[in-house]
């Protein structure tokens, strides 16, 4: 029995020798060593957790988190690690929204130890999904036909939901349905999609789709039509309407084509000149415009009234200076009294009369009527310049009319 205990002591002496042999020799073949393995890939656990309790995480790479990791260990074990046999995680399991720093979860192959995690924590930002309603803004796209006018569209719905996480909803800054409406002539309804963008006017998208909106753009033939002034009233005693104006004299209207056709001319609102005795300038409101669109009218029309004070003037002239017309051929008409005065008073507003010259009336006779002989002949002032009245000192005038010379009686006379 002895003999056996002796053995079986000899047998585990030599194999803890040949185990501190191989110990030693490992040491002194392959030393421990330390080696850095880079870009091994991390996963994240329970997103869906996240996802279910309405959270988002917002990493932007958050599909291409990596870390590098340290580890000591023999010479020929290492040699033969590759970075694919380490395993790295994060759990996000119960994070709520903020940011949070999750600790980074490693494991490796067996015999080699893990000394040093870079990084060892990620920061997760997470976001709770939220919902706005945003007003529908409508753009267009080309133009429409010439002499057309598109009114102010309408969008049906008039607001859309959006959903998304916290800041990208926002950071929402318009909701744009576009619409082409190059070379239309009717009213146009389009189903479009709507797009959302932040106040750089860069798209950004939702976690939930926004749909489609139908959007109605009216669209209305136009053309342009005169500003009619009205003016009641008289001014001041000695004084005189002499003109009225508008500014703008026209304005363009929009409207349905059976209300355009019925438009030839737009009123305004009345002008009262009662007891003026100076131009009047005024803004009028246009009359009558339900139904119409007014287009390209910046301002208030203005009507310009002006009134001048009525005034007379005379000129003299001879009765040498009547013009006789209508002759016969060959008469002759020669005045009585060549030196004889004819008085002509004028009246009419002051710009024109004051401006008025005697070379701008004609004494005037009709001989038509007149034979051979004295006879007194009517005589007119005549004159393309418009005056409130003209009188003369006399209406008719004494003249010798002389019959032309006859054919034989020149024979005669030869």
């Amino acid at each position: 029995m002895k003999i056996k205990n002796d053995k079986l002591v000899i047998q585990v002496t030599c194999l803890v020798v040949s185990v501190i042999l191989w110990i030693i020799i490992m040491v002194e073949t392959s030393p421990l060593l330390n080696t850095t393995y880079t870009n091994i890939p991390v996963t994240i656990k329970n997103l869906s957790a996240l996802e279910n309790s309405n959270l988002v995480m917002m990493n932007t790479d958050k599909d291409n988190l990596t870390v590098s990791v340290k580890v000591e260990g023999y010479g020929e074990q290492l040699n033969n690690i590759k970075k694919g046999d380490f395993t790295a995680y994060i759990d996000v399991y119960g994070y709520g929204e903020g940011i949070t720093n999750a600790k980074v979860e490693i494991s490796g192959p067996s015999g080699v130890e893990i000394v040093n995690t870079y990084p060892s924590q990620i920061a997760c930002n997470i976001e709770r999904i939220i919902s706005r309603v945003m007003d529908v803004t409508v753009q267009y796209e080309g133009n429409q036909a010439d002499g057309y006018y598109k009114s102010l569209a309408l969008s049906n719905p008039s607001s859309v939901k959006i959903t998304g996480p916290r800041s990208v909803v926002n950071s929402a800054n318009h909701a744009i349905a576009t619409v082409n409406i190059e070379g239309v002539k009717n009213d146009l309804v389009k189903t479009v999609p709507v797009r959302i963008y932040d106040g750089t006017d860069t798209e950004i998208f939702m976690s939930s789709p926004v749909g489609n909106v139908e959007v109605t753009v009216p669209v209305y033939p136009t053309k342009y039509v005169n500003l009619v002034p009205v003016v009641t009233g008289n001014p001041e005693a000695g004084y005189q309407l002499v003109d009225v104006t508008v500014n703008p004299g026209k304005v363009r209207i929009a409207a349905r084509q059976d209300i355009l056709d019925t438009i030839k001319e737009l009123s305004l609102a009345e002008l009262d000149i009662s007891g003026a005795y100076n131009n009047i300038l005024s803004s009028k409101d246009i009359l009558n415009t339900d139904g119409l669109i007014l287009m390209d009218l910046t301002t208030t029309p203005v009507v310009n009234a002006v009134i001048e004070e009525v005034v007379e003037k005379e000129f003299v002239y001879k009765t040498s200076d009547i013009q006789f017309v209508n002759l016969k051929e060959g008469s002759n008409a020669t005045p009585a009294n060549t030196d004889q005065d004819i008085i002509v008073k004028v009246v009419g507003t002051s710009s024109i009369v004051n401006s008025l010259k005697k070379s701008d009336l004609i004494l005037s006779s009709d001989m038509t009527e007149a034979v051979a002989g004295n006879i007194t002949v009517n005589v007119e002032c005549v004159t393309d310049i418009k005056l409130n009245s003209i009188s003369l000192s006399q209406n008719t005038v004494d003249v010798t009319v002389t019959a032309p010379v006859a054919a034989t009686d020149a024979a005669d006379e030869e």
